[in-house]
């Protein structure tokens, strides 16, 4: 792995810069790795981004990932097409046209996991799905209409 995106807790220790390592296992190693690679292509130099953090999608009644996913099931049902087919369909147009991140594996465009998303980047999943149904002359319904 070239690259990982974490959101890290500043700790203040005199003179240093210095973060807490994710606790979670998976991310631990993901970061691991990445200083491996840094410490044995690049003498320890590694490039950082700081960024403000973004909070994670929200979930549940009325949420981001409800209303994601009502519209995928909305595609679904009028095109026939199974849920993960669609949400594909739905994630590449927002790497196509909105931005959305993603990483190439072996020459495939590989769009970001919707888990991992932050309340931006599913608002752009959300807008792809809008995209994604004016191309198909699907007119979507909003909860409670």
């Amino acid at each position: 792995m070239a690259e990982v995106c974490l959101t890290l807790h500043r700790v203040f220790t005199k003179g240093l810069i210095s973060f807490e390592a994710p606790t979670d296992p998976e991310l631990r190693d993901a970061l691991v790795n990445v200083l491996l690679a840094c410490h044995n292509k690049t003498n320890d130099f590694v490039q950082v981004t700081f960024k403000r953090p973004y909070k994670k999608r929200t979930t549940g009644k009325n949420s981001q990932n409800h209303h994601l996913n009502a519209h995928i099931m909305q595609i679904c049902n009028e095109t026939g097409n199974d849920y993960e087919t669609v949400k594909y369909c739905v994630k590449m147009r927002a790497v196509e046209n909105l931005n959305y991140p993603f990483e190439t594996i072996g020459g495939y465009t590989v769009p970001k996991a919707e888990r991992n998303c932050d309340t931006v980047e599913c608002a752009k999943l959300i807008e792809a799905s809008h995209i994604l149904a004016a191309e198909l002359n699907i007119i979507l319904r909003e909860e409670g209409e």
